[in-house]
């Protein structure tokens, strides 16, 4: 008889499994409160980006990718043209600098009164209506801000800060004026979209506050101890991500594009300019070092939630902008998973619960795709929104057709819905994708298809996100660069902290070296997606900065106009609340 010995002592294995079971578990709930996994894509959105894809040459993408950051630059270089007067020859004398606040106020109110007409179009805030508001506030801002200078003298001290004031008053005015009561009527329709314009505007308005504070906390720290102020900013950066996250939970489309030119935008520019600021070379290397650890924590991050889709999707798929193969309708993630969304029927035993059908702003589709998207949303697998959100979303889309918005309508016919349902019938790529993406009616081919919907969409969700945040990280230094190489050349410069020749070959080479770095992971991060999954980074990451064109470039006028000159002596940026200019006067 055989006596087997039992160890009364735990062998290493048994030491080590608790551990690898709470590091697996820390990972995973470090992965589960991470930007890239607070939302997915509506299917609406995944229709707009696979016709994007299909239809944008490459040359497209590049000149979207190059040029949206130019417009703001342009306008800011444009602004530092205007020759400022010593601010100690008082208000009147330096009527420049009143011109020129008055066009970037233009320009501000016009931006935001656009992100308005968008997100509450009930209210038909037409572009006219835009115009006039937005001449309004400038009138009424300049005004205070002139009789400020009479009473307090000039400049008003912090008057980027005090501006705040009559802007927020004259922008509720001039809307009640031009707009009408519609929107601050109790009971009506539009009060509901208001809300969730306010919490969004809100929003962008205090992150653009912090900016200027975080900065001068920089500065006042010691020199020795600036490496703790570089420690602290990816904290500030975590939380304030999660607080666009919350503001923007009605707005799910858009809270990559929000936390991205909100967030990374801001702390890429503050990255740059203190790596403009005279320093030791160790405060640089942090800022590239924290920057590189960020990079590589993301992508590991997405090579897992990539890994979970690859699992479901099988064999590799192929590009279709450089197909392997002669293939004239080559299989990508995105006709796989539209191919399973357009087979509802095969999920009548299964809720799709968190798949939305309809984004929270309206993409540019053709009829038959909104109509498409309709059948998908009365087969009552998908999440539902409340009634009077689903008849609006309905009515907001738009069809592009020869340079002109025209309405749709998105009434499916009898004829219309068996056409849709007709496996014969489908569309090139869902039947393309019919025989690989139909569930076998089993419950492991359900489960699976249902997994590749949640995940794929998800996937995309994130792509979109990283793609951002490595677009913005990357133009930011690039922009910086552009915007101080230029006003080191104007006679504004004097009027500016550490005034003319106080930018080096070595400073501009330090954030290229940033800017380079994140140029090589956005590039990593395409041959990435392209080589798993079919899809081109590049393509999804114009279509975002083309679909959102009107939201992008508002912040970046916000950040290029007034983040970057907020030091600017005319502006009173004395945050030691001495403003020692007033005791002689």
């Amino acid at each position: 008889m055989q006596r087997t010995h039992t160890s009364i002592f735990p062998s290493a294995a048994d030491k080590t499994a608790p551990r690898v079971a709470l590091c697996r578990q820390l990972e995973e709930n470090w992965n589960r409160i991470q930007v890239g996994r607070q939302g997915s894509y509506s299917i609406e959105r995944l229709v707009s980006l696979d016709q994007y894809c299909n239809t944008t040459s490459w040359t497209r993408v590049i000149l979207v990718c190059v040029s949206t950051p130019i417009p703001s630059l342009l306008v800011a270089v444009l602004l530092e043209c205007f020759p400022l007067r010593p601010p100690s020859e008082g208000w009147v004398a330096n009527w420049v600098f009143w011109l020129r606040m008055s066009l970037t106020s233009v320009l501000l109110a016009f931006g935001g009164y656009s992100q308005l007409a968008a997100f509450v179009p009930d209210l038909h805030f037409t572009l006219c209506k835009q115009i006039i508001a937005s001449t309004g506030l400038a009138v009424g801002l300049i005004g205070t801000s002139i009789l400020a200078a009479k009473i307090i003298g000039f400049p008003v001290p912090l008057l980027m800060q005090f501006g705040a004031i009559p802007t927020g008053f004259f922008a509720v005015l001039l809307l009640r004026l031009v707009g009408g009561s519609d929107a601050f009527a109790s009971g009506s329709p539009i009060v509901a979209q208001m809300k969730r314009f306010q919490r969004y505007f809100l929003a962008l308005i205090i992150l653009t506050g912090f900016y200027p504070l975080f900065k001068v906390l920089y500065d006042s720290v010691p020199l020795a101890y600036r490496g703790g102020v570089i420690l602290v900013l990816p904290v500030w950066r975590f939380a304030a991500k999660h607080f666009i996250v919350y503001v923007s939970r009605d707005l799910e489309d858009i809270i990559p594009e929000s936390v991205a030119f909100l967030v990374d935008f801001f702390s890429s520019l503050f990255v740059s300019v203190c790596m403009s600021s005279s320093g030791p070379f160790y405060l640089s290397f942090l800022f590239i070092a924290a920057d590189l650890s960020q990079i590589l924590l993301e992508l590991r991050e997405l090579s897992g939630n990539a890994k979970v889709v690859l699992q479901l999707i099988g064999p590799q798929l192929q590009d279709p902008i450089h197909p392997r193969s002669s293939t004239p309708e080559p299989t990508t993630l995105l006709t796989r998973i539209l191919g399973a969304t357009k087979e509802p029927r095969a999920f009548r035993a299964e809720s799709m619960g968190p798949v939305r059908v309809w984004a929270c702003l309206p993409h540019s589709l053709t009829s038959k795709q909104v109509e498409q998207l309709a059948h998908l949303e009365e087969s009552g697998v998908y999440y539902q929104r409340n009634p009077s959100s689903n008849n609006h979303m309905k009515q907001s889309l738009l069809q592009t057709q020869n340079g002109f918005k025209q309405r749709t309508s998105i009434v499916p016919t009898s004829t219309l819905k068996h056409e849709i349902a007709s496996p014969t019938t489908q569309d090139p790529i869902n039947a393309k994708n019919k025989q690989s993406t139909r569930p076998n009616g089993s419950g492991s081919g359900l489960k699976k298809s249902k997994l590749l919907v949640l995940q794929g969409l998800q996937l995309l969700f994130h792509c979109e996100y990283l793609q951002l945040v490595e677009y913005v990280e990357c133009i930011t230094p690039i922009v910086y660069v552009v915007y101080k190489s230029i006003l080191e050349q104007l006679p504004n410069i004097v009027y500016y902290p550490g005034g003319a020749g106080n930018w080096s070959l070595a400073t501009v080479v330090n954030i290229l070296v940033l800017a380079m770095m994140e140029v090589g992971s956005l590039v990593f991060l395409h041959h990435f997606l392209q080589r798993k999954f079919a899809i081109s980074a590049m393509h999804q990451l114009a279509f975002v900065l083309e679909t959102h064109a009107y939201l992008i470039q508002v912040k970046l006028l916000i950040g290029i106009l007034v983040l970057i000159p907020f030091e600017l002596e005319h502006l009173g940026a004395d945050f030691s609340l001495r403003f020692e200019w007033l005791d002689s006067k």
